[in-house]
Formats: C-alpha cells, structure tokens, sequence
C-alpha cells in the first residue's frame, strides 16, 4: 500500500520529525493521492459513481484500514458507503448512493474527511447487458495538528525547546474544497447460474474521473496549489467452473493521480460451501473465498471473505515488498470490510432469468 502523500501544503520549515519519517518512507512524495483501500470490490463508489444501485436494489458497506503501525504512528481509514435503485422500469431506472470517510495519519493527525453523493442512469442495452453513466459530487476537509510538530527553529543547538518559538509565519490547520466526479461502466452477465451446474459469466468494466476541476489545496489559501485529477480504470469477472462449486473472480484496479500511478490486479477463488434450501428458506447459502493482489511495486495483497445469504465479512493483510520493507519488515497494514446487499448475490444465482 502506498504511503498518503502530503495533501495540503505544509509549512516551508517542515518539522524534523516529520522530515524524518518522511526520508524513511520512500515511496512517499509531495503530491496529493486519495485514500483507497487494498479490497477495492468493496469500495465501488471510491472507484465509480456508474456503479450506484447497478445490480442490486440496495446495498451498505463499512470498510476500516490500520497501516503502517510497524513504521510510525498507524495509519487508520474508516469509510461508509451506501446505494440502492430508483424508478426501476422493464429497460432503464435510476440509481442514488452516498459514501464518506476519515482518515487520520501519522503523530500530527494529517486528516481527511469527506462526503459524497453520487446518481446514477442504467440503460438496459439488452437481457444480458447494462450500460451506465455516473455524476459524484462532495465536500472534502483536510486538516493538521501542528501543536504535534517539532520544527527547526525550535532546537537551540543542544536538544529540543518547545517553548521557542517555530519562526512560522502562519498557524493554518485546516482547508476545504467542493469535489467532483463521473464514470461509466459496462456491465454483462448470461444470468443462468445454478449451484449444480455453476455455469456464470459475468464482467464489469469501468472508467471514472476525479477532481476534474483541479480544486485549490493549500492550508495557506494558495490558489495557485491544485489537487491533480485521478482517472480510474476497473474491472472484475465471475466465471464459474462447470459442474463444481468453484468461482473464479479475477480483477483489477489502475489509478492514475498527477505523477502517481497505481496498478493492482488480482485473482479470487470462491468455493459455494451451502446453497439455500429452494422452497423453504431454512438453509441459508454460503461461500467461501481465498484471494491474492499485487500493488505493482509495493505489496501483495493476502484477501479472505466469507459470505452468509445477504451478508459478507472480508479480511486482508498488505505485505509490504516495496523500498520501505527494509523499516517496515514487510508488515504493511490490516483491512477489513462488512457487506450487506440484496438481493443477495446467491438468490442471482438461482435463477434462470435476466440478472438485470
């Protein structure tokens, strides 16, 4: 997982610690990069606003991330995300979501916290495919404890003074900017999944774009400061093994964000362990699945989930294999994600009729 990058401008005189921690973070540099979280198929509105109410009538996600404690003061990620389907007719319908997060780095506190809303148009292009377009709109905060700050000024040669002053001309904490976004997405699937004959094929593509407009990001109110705009690319597939229990799920992630880029493919295997008792409902279905990503130059990612009718639980662990491993002894950071959607992707399964 990479490091956050400095997102607000900090202060000409960058504390030492801080100057520190940054010299042994390698992979760190002074350009913006948004939070994003190593289970990037539990973040989907993160990636693309096209992906509000698309598949299911409603959906809720909590995602929390702890990192990089092995290095410094650890890193921790909570966000929340939520969408459901609107004015569902027999070709096209609405869908709205929201989703927010907190992120606080490091001794100083680096935060940010932001909200979105996100709606969506899906055009059904035939029974087995969905096309649609996405807008996101948000407020995002940034902001610093600079109290927690030890700056040059404030050494007197021999050891460290707190009560001499900084020598900083400015004891801005905080900024804030209205944020934007936009995607599209494609979505296919040939909607005859039974358990017995686990016969599926479904693929979703995607493009999205954020921060179009580049807005202002300085604690000093420098308009001449601008957050970089992020193009994300995604994509994910099921494709079921003929008559056994076994679902293939390969996808990838590619974020781009100024002179930062990041490429993570992967590959999960579900195993169906239980399928829903068909007339009753007394028997609940489950799976099970084991996975593995790889951030390209930076961590493989160990993935876990287990799913329960309605529900899923997923756990990951990032292993550190960038130039920071040498510190971080290759611990990088703890994930985990609570689903619930409905329909439930099971009930999709056990039924020969159009998915969408």
């Amino acid at each position: 997982m990479k490091i956050k990058k400095i997102i607000c401008i900090v202060p000409f005189r960058k504390a030492l610690s801080f100057l520190l921690l940054m010299g042994l973070l390698t992979t760190a540099a002074s350009f913006a990069q948004d939070i994003h979280f190593s289970q990037f198929d539990e973040t989907s509105l993160q990636l693309n606003p096209a992906d509000a109410g698309v598949q299911h009538d409603i959906r809720a996600i909590v995602n929390y991330k702890n990192q990089w404690q092995s290095v410094a003061s650890p890193y921790k990620t909570f966000a929340f995300s939520g969408d459901m389907r609107l004015l569902k007719s027999k070709k096209n319908h609405l869908g709205i979501g929201i989703d927010f997060f907190s992120d606080k780095a490091g001794d100083a506190k680096m935060a940010s916290t932001q909200a979105n809303f996100h709606l969506s148009g899906i055009i059904k292009l035939t029974n087995k495919s969905l096309l649609s377009g996405g807008l996101m709109a948000g407020y995002a905060q940034r902001s610093i404890n600079l109290s927690e700050l030890q700056w040059g000024n404030q050494y007197n040669g021999l050891a460290y003074d707190y009560g001499l002053p900084t020598g900083e001309t400015s004891t801005a904490s905080s900024c804030s900017f209205a944020d934007l976004g936009a995607g599209v997405e494609y979505s296919f699937s040939n909607s005859e999944m039974y358990i017995s004959a686990n016969d599926s094929r479904t693929v979703t593509i995607g493009a999205s774009v954020f921060h179009p407009h580049q807005p202002a990001y300085s604690y000093y109110g420098d308009k001449s400061q601008k957050l970089f705009m992020k193009i994300a690319l995604h994509g994910d597939a099921s494709i079921g093994i003929k008559n056994t229990n076994v679902v293939l799920k390969p996808s990838y992630m590619i974020l781009i964000q100024g002179p930062t880029k990041e490429i993570t493919p992967g590959l999960a295997l579900q195993y169906i362990l239980q399928e829903a008792s068909k007339y009753t409902g007394n028997k609940k279905p489950m799976a099970l699945s084991l996975g593995g990503y790889y951030r390209i130059q930076d961590a493989f990612i160990a993935v876990v989930k287990f799913e329960y009718a309605n529900y899923a639980i997923g756990v990951s662990y990032d292993i550190n294999v960038s130039n920071l491993k040498t510190v971080s002894k290759a611990r990088g950071g703890f994930e985990v994600s609570l689903r619930f959607i409905a329909p439930s992707a099971f009930e999709k399964r056990r039924t020969s009729k159009s998915k969408f």
